[in-house]
């Protein structure tokens, strides 16, 4: 009968065939009759039968000493009197190890090895994986090709010629494609869908671009709050190819990739877009597949859809100060166009501006930036490098080429640069733009693009800016106490609202230059922005956006902040309970009530400026979360739950943005032709970067998941390859119908033809099986009646017959007789078949007559002429 043996712990202080100490790879099982080995990353391995002689067996195979050297072999060992770690590295849940040694005086120091989180060493193969693992995450990151890796494994092979690492290395173009796609993007992918599945709520951020290769590709990102780096984070998802971007395509693809993922579309909270109509019907689309997934898990309860706090406000400040900016008739971005392609594509014109720079003495530092129409925000820089090298601009085009080119006169560019350049008002145009770009629009325009949660901020923020437009021109007593919507009801477009021309705000620089402007082009333009763009698109009759407010800590204190965040509770769709919302009042009263450390929200600066800086919200509100009651519970339960969603709506699409420039690095026009798994790979791998490592791959953790990933990235690139060609197979890409479908109507089809070509054949078969019977009969007519004009006519329908069927291999004379069939009494056909007419084989001998070599006449008078039988065989040929 079997023993049942139990793990000895006096086993760890044996010797293994190495002379280790065994408690350096050994452990103890889940049960007590089994073992682990720790280097070789072993399940639990039974020890009941044999007791030491099951663990003396492991040690003893091949692969486990392998295992033993590669670990002992190559970590540094560090000893130490006490077990601490001398070899760590960042971890989640990755394979990292710690390596410590124990010591006493008596004894010999001996070190071991203690696996963190249960985690195993890297064998040789893992080192090689991780080595191949790190360079695909530098090849995304960088935005390297393929094909630079192409004899990457030669070169590390000459660079350390004594690493058996550099050795096993195989990480070449093509291998390094499929790693990315389906090993390091498909890793990082993975762990975003498992932190996104935690997550109470989210927000989905999209957008659509032209990409290289003309392609509309849809980029869409995730923001939500991360249970594993507790804040808030925006994560790139995933990238879309499509053809035409309409609204129900879009929807239906973003719809479809969650569900295929298993994200819950019910949690989606809101919806981050920019302005475009096509961008609102998306919109629409989504918000009525949500309600409808809502109503089918809380059928009794009232169900509500997507929060809507208006379209991006970074792209309708943007819009609205390119509005402003068109509405006067300045023709300025034309004008700055026009100078910069003057010296685009001339290094000679280059180098005559320089001259001009040196002949007036003037300091020349950096050349003339080039103005994008798209890029309204870039404005300003262009045009105070204008402002600096004013002068330079003025001796090149006003006196040197005049000077050195007599024809400059007939260059239509030229004269509208001089123009231009001549018009007294010029300066005075740019320092008002500048004015209005530096005081009022760049701070809202940079200040939007930030990653970090500006939600709560966001009303307020739109409110100065209006406000401060307003201050610009309008009368200060009727702005007095306005704040919010009441900014929309001030009737600024009244000539007794507004300011007269000397208190007009348009800067003090302007004002040196200010005699030849008019009053109307100061004023117009306030007016134009305000009027078209800043009254009707800004935020401000939203009053969740307005009740956002009260997540700021300075106003925690306020009376009004209870009542904020219980309106938020109720209007966050399909998160809280009813009795959850009462549990919200009473643990805000307690959050008003709480002691909170000012440096929870406020950075400690040293600085003589005496400038205020707020840490970020999510990092302010962490330090809430993990507040606990005098037993150690969790004091805010609900409210965590509801601030987490909160802070994760979208205050604008600059991430997306962002998305796109890093897309444009990775896809060049040279690398037009990625598809997109390989665009997704890329883009998910060069995202997981940055989260994990800060945007430096050797930070990132090379956790045992992300290695065996890698490992698996063929087998799961091969079998996605495969059921692509099963689907191409399947699919109808035509009329859509399923694959044995459309092969049956192939099928069909083909019949059909066949019958066709069968029928066409058949019918020219007769035809000239009627042609030869009609040839042959006045050709023995003619040759009874010795008529020769007939025979030439008979030897022409003959003729015709056997070209006509022989090409198609009917029985014909002068055919191949391999494709001769039995019919029609000819040569090869079945001799039973023959009948007795027309002296032809089969009719009656007795009735054939001696003539014209013709059967039946006189075998001496046969000539070998016409192929006739009895004619020599070698002379005839086909007719």
């Amino acid at each position: 009968m079997p023993r049942k043996t139990d793990f000895c712990s006096k086993w760890l202080l044996k010797f293994d065939n190495t002379g280790r100490v065994c408690s350096r790879w050994l452990a103890k099982g889940k049960t007590s009759s089994s073992f682990r080995c720790i280097v070789c990353n072993t399940d639990d391995l039974s020890c009941a039968n044999g007791g030491w002689r099951d663990v003396k067996k492991h040690f003893d195979r091949p692969k486990h000493i392998q295992c033993m050297k590669d670990v002992f072999g190559s970590i540094p060992l560090v000893a130490s009197s006490h077990p601490s770690s001398s070899f760590s590295s960042n971890t989640n849940d990755g394979s990292v190890c710690t390596t410590t040694s124990s010591t006493s005086v008596n004894e010999p120091r001996i070190p071991f090895v203690s696996i963190q989180n249960d985690q195993r060493s890297l064998t040789h193969e893992d080192k090689v994986t991780r080595a191949e693992c790190i360079w695909a995450m530098a090849t995304s990151q960088l935005g390297f090709s393929y094909n630079s890796s192409q004899f990457l494994p030669e070169v590390f092979r000459f660079m350390f010629p004594d690493s058996q690492i550099a050795t096993d290395y195989s990480l070449r173009s093509r291998k390094i494609s499929y790693v990315i796609s389906h090993g390091t993007g498909y890793y990082f992918t993975n762990e975003l869908i498992k932190d996104v599945r935690k997550a109470h709520g989210f927000t989905l951020i999209f957008d659509e671009t032209t990409i290289a290769g003309v392609r509309k590709q849809l980029d869409i990102f995730f923001r939500y709050w991360s249970e594993t780096k507790n804040c808030i984070c925006v994560r790139f998802y995933k990238s879309i190819m499509l053809g035409h971007a309409t609204a129900d395509i879009v929807s239906r693809s973003i719809i479809d990739s969650l569900k295929s993922d298993g994200v819950d579309i019910t949690k989606m909270l809101m919806l981050g877009r920019d302005n475009p109509n096509v961008n609102k019907a998306i919109e629409d689309i989504l918000n009525k597949e949500v309600i409808a997934e809502r109503k089918k898990k809380s059928s009794s309860m009232p169900v509500l859809g997507l929060i809507s706090i208006g379209s991006c406000p970074l792209h309708v400040i943007h819009g609205s100060f390119r509005k402003g900016f068109k509405s006067m008739v300045w023709f300025i971005d034309e004008s700055i166009n026009d100078i910069w392609f003057w010296f685009s594509r001339s290094s000679a014109r280059r180098a005559d501006f320089i001259s001009a720079t040196n002949s007036i003495n003037e300091t020349y530092s950096r050349f003339l930036a080039r103005f994008v129409v798209t890029r309204w925000i870039e404005v300003g820089p262009v045009i105070e490098r204008i402002i600096d090298q004013w002068n330079i601009i003025k001796e090149y085009f006003l006196t040197y080429l005049p000077t050195i080119d007599k024809k400059i006169e007939s260059n239509d560019k030229y004269v509208r640069i001089k123009n231009f350049i001549t018009d007294k008002s010029t300066l005075a145009k740019f320092h008002f733009i500048l004015f209005l770009y530096q005081t009022i629009f760049k701070r809202e325009l940079v200040w939007l693009q930030q990653e970090q949660p500006l939600v709560h901020l966001l009303y307020g923020e739109c409110c100065n800016l209006l406000l401060n437009i307003m201050l610009s021109f309008v009368k200060e007593e009727l702005l007095k106490d306005k704040e919010g919507s009441d900014l929309l009801s001030v009737p600024f477009e009244l000539q007794n609202s507004q300011k007269n021309n000397v208190n007009i705000d348009i800067g003090e620089t302007t004002r040196t230059y200010i005699k030849d402007l008019s009053v109307s082009e100061k004023t117009n333009f306030f007016q134009d922005i305000r009027q078209k763009e800043l009254t009707k698109s800004l935020p401000l009759k939203n009053d969740f956006l307005r009740h956002l407010q009260c997540l700021q800590p300075l106003a925690r204190k306020e009376e009004s902040s209870r009542t904020s965040i219980m309106y938020l509770s109720r209007h966050v769709p399909h998160l809280l309970t009813n009795e959850e919302v009462d549990r919200v009042g009473a643990e805000w009263r307690v959050y008003q009530m709480a002691d909170i450390p000012e440096e929870w929200f406020r950075k400690i600066t040293v600085s003589s400026d005496n400038i205020i800086e707020y840490l970020p919200i999510d990092k302010y509100w962490y330090q809430i979360f993990s507040t606990t009651t005098s037993i150690g519970t969790p004091q805010y339960v609900v409210l965590t739950k509801l601030v987490k969603c909160l802070l994760s709506l979208s205050h604008g699409n600059s991430d997306v943005e962002r998305g796109f420039s890093e897309n444009n690095h990775l896809v060049s026009d040279d690398r037009s032709s990625l598809n997109e798994v390989s665009i997704n790979g890329l883009r998910a791998t060069k995202a997981g970067v940055k989260v994990f490592g800060g945007g430096k791959v050797h930070i990132v953790p090379t956790t045992s998941t992300l290695l065996s990933n890698v490992k698996e990235a063929y087998s799961r690139y091969t079998k996605d390859n495969e059921q692509q060609q099963k689907l191409i197979k399947s699919t109808d890409v035509v009329n859509g119908k399923r694959g044995p479908d459309a092969e049956h109507e192939l099928l069909e089809e083909k019949e059909t033809q066949l019958i066709n070509e069968q029928k066409n054949l058949q019918e020219e078969l007769t035809e000239a099986t009627n042609m030869l019977q009609e040839g042959t009969t006045r050709l023995a007519e003619a040759m009874k009646n010795k008529t020769f004009d007939d025979i030439g006519t008979a030897e022409v329908l003959v003729t015709a017959a056997n070209g006509a069927g022989g090409a198609q291999g009917n029985n014909i004379y002068g055919s191949n007789p391999a494709t001769w069939g039995p019919s029609n009494n000819m040569p090869g056909s079945d001799p039973a078949t023959w009948g007795p007419s027309n002296n032809m084989p089969g009719s009656d001998p007795a009735t054939w007559g001696p003539s014209n070599n013709m059967p039946g006449s006189d075998p001496a008078t046969w000539g070998p002429s016409n192929n006739m039988p009895g004619s020599d065989p070698d002379t005839w040929s086909p007719y």
